[in-house]
């Protein structure tokens, strides 16, 4: 019986095979677009995921307890003074790749000519580095997500005592060049004055103009020197994958607390605030999207499959006059647009497949610069296979849910008056 109702069903779908290839095509279409946006929506949270953990946040970030609480008050309150230490700790772990600290200050930068308000950051050169290498990305493809950009100049090195990395913005307000020396000056963990010469060894763009605009990294040894403190505020844990980034974190804590370590962490997650907004707002658009599509999809086949009951009214009455049940004629129907959300669903996700590939072959398409980014960007599109499977599945049950409508009309009709149907 179900094979009849699978042929019987067949043969209908392509009785009007234009209106057919016309419902084929909207679900083709309406899958295409489906898969495409979302393997967008996943190439984005993807991308700003890894710019914002690599060049910036590490996977976990751990302070001295309570530097999370007053850090913002007073930064150069409850530092970590046992660097050493905490890194073997951290080591241990077989998930973890590297481990850097990095202690931050406010203050002025001048050329002797003009003088400007800078964010400074003392690193160990080497392992930033490895902090902000991302093997499986390409240079072209750095530059794209909002990497580092190196312009002139080189990166700092642990040789370089008193070396100086500034923003592209910063150095152009300085004029300043590689080469050229300027003057550091800001305030001791005790409030003192204190100033120093750097070089300027390189010059970089973050593709954040406001960033650019203040932004100087030096040696940690220069930093302590500035601050006077053998302190940082802060180690930075980096990762071999990103998925593992509450394992870890949790057994770190376990940890800490069991040998008594006044320590705690944070996850990039929890301090990677732009990130969240990002993806609520992707997320709310991705649902308008989905919801828009399902509705084409309810209207498109219902409006298929309603014209078709019109057109097979007396083959109704006739199904009718020779004993066939109300819900044969419902199975009918439904088995029908079943059918259409089946084929259209395999051919729209072969479609989809397609699409994507050739966006990603010819290298993407552009994106212009987000706000506050001095650069745009290349787009590509992540082949999800949950998105996949959502689109064919949605396509599958709204096919056969539209059904319903037609196949009630169908079942209302009297046996007497669809006989008499012209």
């Amino acid at each position: 019986m179900i094979w009849l109702l699978f042929r019987l069903a067949i043969r209908n779908m392509f009785r009007n095979k234009r209106r057919t290839v016309l419902t084929f095509f909207a679900i083709i279409s309406g899958m295409a677009s489906l898969i495409v946006f979302g393997g967008f929506v996943s190439y984005t949270y993807w991308g700003l995921r890894e710019v914002t953990i690599h060049p910036q946040l590490g996977h976990i970030q751990i302070y001295h307890e309570g530097y999370s609480n007053e850090g913002m008050v007073n930064p150069y309150q409850n530092l970590l003074c046992d660097f050493p230490k905490l890194e073997s700790e951290v080591r241990s772990l077989p998930e973890v790749r590297a481990v850097t600290a990095r202690l931050e200050f406010g203050g002025l930068i001048s050329n002797g000519d003009y003088t400007l308000s800078c964010l400074a950051t003392g690193i160990i050169p080497e392992r930033e580095e490895a902090l902000m290498r991302f093997e499986t990305l390409s240079e072209g493809e750095r530059k794209a997500m909002g990497f580092e950009t190196l312009i002139a100049g080189s990166h700092l090195t642990s040789s370089q005592n008193s070396g100086a990395v500034l923003g592209k913005e910063l150095s152009r307000a300085l004029n300043a060049k590689v080469g050229d020396f300027l003057t550091l000056l800001t305030t001791t963990t005790t409030g003192m004055i204190n100033a120093m010469d750097v070089e300027v060894v390189g010059i970089v763009s973050t593709s954040a103009k406001e960033y650019d605009r203040v932004f100087v990294r030096v040696p940690l040894s220069v930093a302590q020197t500035l601050l006077n403190t053998d302190c940082v505020q802060k180690a930075i844990v980096l990762l071999d994958r990103t998925e593992n980034t509450d394992v870890v974190a949790e057994a770190l804590r376990d940890r800490f607390k069991s040998k008594g370590m006044p320590l705690e962490l944070k996850t990039w997650y929890d301090l990677a605030d732009f990130y969240r907004a990002v993806v609520r707002m992707y997320d709310g658009m991705f649902g308008v999207v989905k919801v828009i599509i399902v509705v084409l999809f309810l209207f498109g086949i219902a409006n298929t499959m309603t014209m078709s009951v019109f057109e097979r009214v007396r083959e109704i009455g006739t199904l009718r006059a020779i004993g066939t049940k109300k819900s044969g004629i419902v199975k009918l129907f439904l088995y029908e647009g079943f059918l259409l959300g089946l084929v259209g669903g395999i051919l729209g996700v072969i479609v989809g497949l397609i699409t994507a590939k050739l966006i990603n072959f010819f290298g993407g398409f552009y994106m212009p610069p987000p706000p506050g980014m001095s650069q745009g960007y290349q787009a590509f599109i992540f082949i999800e296979p949950q998105i996949l499977l959502y689109a064919f599945v949605s396509t599958l049950v709204v096919s056969t849910l539209s059904s319903l409508y037609p196949a009630w009309k169908a079942t209302s009709l009297k046996i007497v008056e669809a006989l008499g149907h012209t």
